[in-house]
């Protein structure tokens, strides 16, 4: 896992927003996968981001005001399907589609304005980096709470680059 956790830090650090995000989508899925092997990647990834992230983009009922989810499992699993099938923002056309419609992604300009977890709409504002860090952070808390023989089965079947020098099937 540390080669996925890496490659989405070094994303972030040399604000590759485009990988970022590609990572940071892909990266419950990978994780999923090891505690649900045989469910579908919908219900799994669902209910990864739902024990795991859900939480960072809900804001609690306070004050006689409801609960807010800006960001639910379905629409996350409906943006990854969209980025990285149609290159897309919109979730019109995704069947896992819950509440929103598209999102829109931005980095902090020269004045550091920042828009994070707004939502216009059915549009859901979000600042590229910290949804990134957000999901970074969220698996690297559920690796560390794996179990040794888990985390060792998993990085057994996990896709790695080999360096040429020490090649083997």
């Amino acid at each position: 896992m540390d080669g996925f956790f890496d490659g989405l830090e070094r994303a972030i650090r040399d604000q590759n927003w485009h990988a970022a995000l590609v990572m940071a989508l892909t990266l419950p899925d990978i994780c999923a996968k090891t505690i649900a092997p045989t469910d579908g990647s919908k219900k799994r990834y669902i209910d990864w981001y739902d024990a795991n992230l859900k939480s960072e983009y809900t804001r609690p009922a306070i004050g006689g005001i409801d609960e807010r989810v800006f960001l639910s499992g379905s629409d996350c699993y409906a943006l990854r399907c969209a980025l990285l099938h149609e290159g897309t923002d919109d979730i019109t056309t995704q069947r896992a589609q819950d509440a929103l419609s598209r999102f829109q992604f931005c980095v902090t300009g020269q004045f550091n304005f920042r828009l994070h977890c707004n939502q216009i709409n059915d549009v859901l504002i979000l600042m590229v980096d910290n949804f990134a860090v957000d999901v970074l952070n969220a698996a690297r808390t559920w690796w560390a709470a794996l179990g040794e023989s888990e985390r060792t089965d998993t990085n057994e079947r996990l896709f790695t680059i080999k360096v040429t020098d020490n090649f083997s099937m």
